[in-house]
């Protein structure tokens, strides 16, 4: 169990540690602008969303989720080494089979922030999206973890409940061999009781001959 788990940790770890931040046009409700893209591996899009939302808190923005759109927003997000003013955050989740691909739009107030225009605030953005990214793979592992303790738990008290069977058929066995260990005595009891008794009826026949012996000469 010790392997798969360590097995299930390396997946989930190398899948964040070699993920890649995209860039490109995307569609969002103020048409399409350039965004910022980042797939997650087998990571539900529910859990992504909420992760997203307590993420980006941090940054002093008001953040509401359209759950008609699917999408989050920040107002006036504070985000330092990307823009002097505050900064608009649009943030989707899509699934994507069993993975879900996050994709973020910052308005800097007037242009979307894009490698060519904003290096600098493109490398602060690109960081962000890594940062969280290795965030879910460290919930999801240690949801996992939680997961294989729990079944390590389940496994252990199924062990103990064998054994307390086994230690209850032991008492049971304990008990017959008991039981038969008196009844061989009683039949060596009642074996011995029968020969006596032999004795008895022979002796009690020979008076029986006797008398009828007697009765004879008569």
């Amino acid at each position: 169990m010790k392997q798969l788990l360590f097995l299930l940790v390396f997946v989930f770890i190398g899948s964040t540690t070699f993920a890649q931040v995209n860039e490109g046009l995307r569609t969002m409700p103020k048409g399409k602008n350039n965004a910022m893209s980042i797939m997650l591996k087998k990571t539900n899009k529910k859990e992504v969303e909420k992760a997203w939302g307590k993420y980006i808190d941090d940054y002093k923005g008001k953040t509401k989720f359209d759950k008609k759109k699917g999408l989050t927003f920040t107002d006036n997000a504070e985000i330092e080494d990307m823009s002097d003013n505050t900064v608009d955050i649009y943030a989707q989740v899509v699934a994507q089979g069993a993975d879900t691909e996050l994709v973020v739009w910052y308005d800097l107030g007037g242009a979307y922030l894009a490698s060519g225009e904003h290096a600098k605030g493109y490398g602060k953005a690109n960081a962000m999206l890594i940062e969280f990214a290795e965030q879910v793979s460290t919930a999801a592992v240690e949801e996992l973890l939680a997961e294989e303790e729990e079944k390590l738990k389940k496994l252990e008290k199924d062990k103990d409940d064998l054994a307390k069977d086994k230690e209850g058929y032991e008492n049971e066995i304990k008990k017959c061999e008991e039981k038969i260990a008196e009844a061989k005595k009683d039949i060596s009891e009642n074996e011995s009781a029968q020969d006596a008794k032999d004795g008895e009826i022979d002796a009690q026949q020979k008076v029986i001959n006797d008398i009828k012996t007697r009765l004879k000469k008569i």
